[in-house]
Parts: C-alpha cells; sequence; structure tokens
C-alpha cells in the first residue's frame, strides 16, 4: 500500500530531517534544470522559510516573463493549474504565487516519500528472495 500523502503525512514528514534534507534536494535540482537557483543551508528548523521566498522570486519570475518555460517547469514539478488552484482557495487570499510555491514544495516532499517507500518495497522484496534461497 502507498503511503499516504495527505496533510497530516506531510506535515509529519517536516519532522523527518532526513525528508527535508532530500526535499531541498530535490528543490534544488529541479530549479536548476530551469536556471533558477535555490539554496540550503542545511538548518532544518528554517528550511520552508529559507526555501520558500527563493522559490516564490523564481516562480513570479517564470510565471510573467516566459510563459511556456512556466508550463513546462509545472509538468516538470509535475503540477497542474487544478492543484493550483485548489491550493489557492485553501489559502484563502493568498496570492497565486504563494500557493503555487507552497504546492511545489508539498510536490517535492510527495517525491521523495513515494521514493523512499519504492526502495524499502524493493529493499523488502530483494530481502525476502535471499532469505528464501
Amino acid at each position: 500500500m502507498l503511503p499516504k500523502l495527505n496533510s497530516q503525512a506531510l506535515r509529519q514528514a517536516c519532522g523527518r530531517e532526513d525528508l527535508i534534507r532530500k526535499t531541498a534536494a530535490q528543490i534544488i535540482k529541479d530549479f536548476a534544470e530551469f536556471g533558477f537557483e535555490v539554496s540550503f543551508s542545511g538548518e532544518v528548523a528554517g528550511f520552508y522559510d529559507e526555501v520558500f521566498q527563493q522559490m516564490k522570486g523564481h516562480v513570479a519570475e517564470i510565471m510573467t516573463q516566459h510563459y511556456s518555460r512556466f508550463l513546462n517547469f509545472l509538468y516538470r514539478i509535475d503540477v497542474t493549474e487544478a492543484q493550483v488552484a485548489v491550493y489557492q482557495r485553501e489559502m484563502g487570499d493568498a496570492p497565486y504565487e504563494d500557493a503555487l510555491t507552497e504546492l511545489i514544495i508539498h510536490r517535492e516532499m510527495k517525491k521523495v516519500m513515494i521514493r523512499e517507500y519504492f526502495k524499502a518495497q524493493q529493499s523488502d522484496n530483494t530481502d525476502q528472495g535471499e532469505l528464501a534461497q
């Protein structure tokens, strides 16, 4: 069974330093593919605020100056405009780029969690195969 990827699971994941570091690395990698630099100091307590501000600036820039690249960016991150609309409604009066930036952070964390889940499954299957021999 796949891991739960709801808001509560994301909040719990935010308490795991390893997931925060892996999420930061994923964000840095994905933004770099579009020529945007995002850095992370390694201070997990300030992760969200640190990367949010950097990402928000890049998101605002790509949205306003390079719309076709923006659509490619959303595709690369695996975010749909419908998902952004849901986040924007949930966040109330938050600007579009704030909702999108938060959604990207959550999506990147989900990618990391799914990758971890499948690595664990693969490891379990390998271990079981070795025991059967």
